[in-house]
C-alpha cells in the first residue's frame, strides 16, 4: 500500500517490526500462512501477486489451494461447466469438493449442490451415500480406492492444510474403506477412464471419463463423463427434466 511504513505493515500482519524486517530481508527462515494472508490484504495484492509472495516465502497457499475463494467465484468457470450442455459436467476442486455441476451431470450422478456445504465432496458422497453402490456397482470399491489415492497425492502436496485434515479425520472415522486405505498410502494420479453406471432412470449408461486442468485455476479438475450413447442419455435427461 503507498505511504504504509514498515512498522504499520507488521501492525496489520500482527507481528513485530524487527520480525517484518527480518522476513523482508530474508533473514527470517519461516512465515505462518496468517502472516502471509495478513500481508497480502495489508499491501492490497493481486491473486497473481499473492502466490508470488507464497512462493518466495517457500509456503503452501492454502486459499489458492480451495479454489478463490471456494472455487466458483469466478462466472467464467460457470459458463464452463454450461457449455458442455447435455455431456455431464463439474468443476472439483483438490480436495474432490465439487464447486460446480451441470444439468446432466446433476442427473447422472446427483444433485451436489443442494447437499449441504459439508457434503459436497465426491469423495464423501461415493463413500457414504447408499445409492453409489448400486450406481457404480462392481466398480465401486475400486473407483472409490482411486478417489482415495487421488486425496492422498494432494494431502502429501499440501501437508499441515487444516480443511485437508478435517476431511481425512471425518472419512476415518465414518467408513472402514478409506481408514484401511488411507493406512496404506496408496496414491493415485486419476480415475479409471471407463465406466458402466446403472442409472435408476436411464439405464446402463457406459461413460468415457476425461480429466482436464484449467489454465485459470490449475489446483482444480474439470471432469467430463461422456456417454458413449450420447443420444439415449439425453432422451433420458430431456425426460428427466421435463416430469421435473
Amino acid at each position: 500500500m503507498p505511504g504504509l511504513r514498515r512498522e504499520e505493515l507488521a501492525a496489520v500482519a500482527g507481528v513485530s517490526a524487527g520480525y517484518y524486517a527480518r522476513l523482508e530481508q530474508g533473514r527470517q527462515v519461516t512465515a505462518s500462512p496468517s502472516v502471509l494472508d495478513a500481508l497480502a490484504r495489508g499491501l492490497r495484492l493481486t491473486a497473481d501477486e499473492r502466490t508470488h509472495l507464497y512462493t518466495l516465502a517457500g509456503t503452501a497457499d492454502t486459499r489458492s489451494v480451495a479454489g478463490q475463494p471456494d472455487g466458483a467465484a469466478d462466472p467464467r468457470f460457470r459458463r464452463i461447466v454450461d457449455v458442455f450442455g447435455d455431456t455431464p459436467a463439474l468443476l472439483c476442486g483438490p480436495y474432490t469438493d465439487v464447486l460446480l455441476v451441470n444439468a446432466a451431470a446433476s442427473f447422472l450422478l446427483t444433485d451436489f449442490s443442494s447437499l449441504p456445504a459439508g457434503d459436497r465432496y465426491a469423495i464423501k458422497w461415493h463413500l457414504l451415500a447408499p445409492e453409489t453402490r448400486e450406481l457404480y456397482g462392481a466398480d465401486w470399491e475400486g473407483v472409490t480406492i482411486d478417489m482415495i489415492g487421488m486425496l492422498r497425492l494432494q494431502s502429501a502436496r499440501h501437508p499441515g492444510d487444516p480443511r485437508m485434515r478435517d476431511l481425512v479425520t471425518e472419512l476415518a472415522a465414518r467408513s472402514p474403506l478409506f481408514r484401511r486405505q488411507w493406512a496404506e498410502h496408496r496414491v493415485s494420479a486419476g480415475l479409471r477412464d471407463r465406466k458402466v453406471l446403472n442409472h435408476p432412470d436411464a439405464g446402463k449408461v457406459a461413460i468415457s471419463v476425461e480429466l482436464l486442468i484449467l489454465h485459470a485455476a490449475p489446483e482444480n479438475t474439470l471432469v467430463l463423463l461422456i456417454p458413449d450413447d450420447a443420444q439415449g442419455f439425453e432422451t433420458a435427461l430431456h425426460k428427466f427434466a421435463a416430469a421435473a
